[in-house]
């Protein structure tokens, strides 16, 4: 073989190898529109992006053109994708920084035309917040105070839920076991609060905050009670037992003051070992007992407490002190009768 013949061979192998490398492209004219499966996602998150690529006459090009994809935050994987029926499919992946990641799709002379169609705007993380609502589980606390579950829910424009999202917390008293959260797949993150006092409170995500939140003390049951003689006047720190049957009659009052919560039950314990019950006290009740007076010359002391507990199951109490005073002695009384005889006429 010549030396014409040795280089027409391998000028011929270069060709064919060149030939095989080349890439095919989309050809003039051509439009390129990108769509993401999601336009919001949390850091580190990722969405598929499909690119489809049309001739002019609106037919797909050819399978295998190439299209290439970038990203000016995060990345995209794979970078370079052969169309099949004009559609190549690219995954995009956020890193750890919040923002809007613009995504491009780009194959030969083909453009996205007046619109832009061949790049499509992704935000991530806290850039992707349009709204922080604040609520507290249950709403208020008892008056002696108690723990409250703050949870904050963090949704995009869309009403997308944001998971992956870091959330603070701030109140203007009492405690909170955290200060700060994640979102968790439905755009929520979870807090306590215990306080002694009426708090507000707010969360915030990105730039966004929510509306204040009041959490405060509830009303507690209230209940009063008072005692009187069921005869005469005064009080009932000083009742002598009846000489005939010693003992003393009074008649308790028991209401429910006000500012009380709506109670469900309310009790009355004589102190003797019995009691009544008075229902949820919607009016005043008034209550007659019979109290044993002391057997001996000491008073005797009973207390009468009235329990009370409302719809929210707190309670709370009021009592009333009764004592009863020995019965007066009865001094016998002694006659002397002298027997005189008149004289007779």
């Amino acid at each position: 073989m010549n030396r014409t013949a040795a280089g027409l061979i391998v000028l011929a192998a270069l060709t064919a190898a060149a030939c095989e490398k080349a890439q095919l492209l989309a050809p003039t004219k051509s439009t390129i529109t990108i769509v993401a499966a999601t336009r919001l996602l949390p850091p580190g998150g990722n969405t598929e992006v499909t690119a489809v690529v049309t001739e002019e006459a609106g037919t797909p090009v050819q399978n295998g053109t190439t299209v290439r994809f970038t990203a000016t935050l995060g990345r995209v994987s794979p970078v370079e994708v052969q169309t099949r029926n004009g559609i190549a499919i690219t995954t995009f992946f956020a890193d750890t920084n919040s923002g809007v990641a613009r995504v491009r799709a780009i194959s030969g002379a083909a453009s996205g035309g007046d619109d832009d169609t061949n790049q499509v705007d992704i935000t991530i993380g806290a850039a992707a917040v349009n709204t922080v609502t604040l609520r507290a589980s249950p709403g208020s606390v008892s008056p002696f105070g108690g723990t409250v579950e703050l949870i904050a829910t963090v949704v995009g424009e869309n009403g997308q839920a944001l998971p992956g999202l870091m959330v603070t917390f701030n109140t203007d008293q009492g405690t909170l076991s955290a200060t700060a959260a994640t979102t968790d797949s439905m755009g929520q993150a979870r807090t306590t609060l215990t306080t002694t006092q009426k708090a507000t409170v707010t969360a915030t995500a990105g730039i966004k905050t929510s509306s204040n939140v009041t959490v405060d003390l509830r009303s507690g049951p209230g209940v009063s009670i008072s005692c009187a003689p069921t005869s005469g006047t005064g009080n009932c720190s000083a009742l002598q037992a009846s000489t005939t049957n010693n003992t003393a009659s009074v008649l308790f009052t028991v209401k429910k003051v006000s500012g009380s919560s709506t109670l469900r039950t309310s009790t009355l314990d004589f102190g003797d070992g019995s009691s009544q019950a008075l229902g949820n006290l919607a009016g005043d009740a008034t209550i007659t007992h019979t109290y044993t007076g002391p057997s001996g010359s000491t008073a005797r002391t009973y207390s009468a407490t009235v329990q009370a507990t409302d719809i929210n199951g707190e309670s709370s109490s009021a009592a009333a002190t009764v004592i009863i005073t020995p019965k007066a002695t009865i001094t016998p009384i002694s006659v002397t009768i002298d027997a005189t005889c008149a004289a007779a006429v």
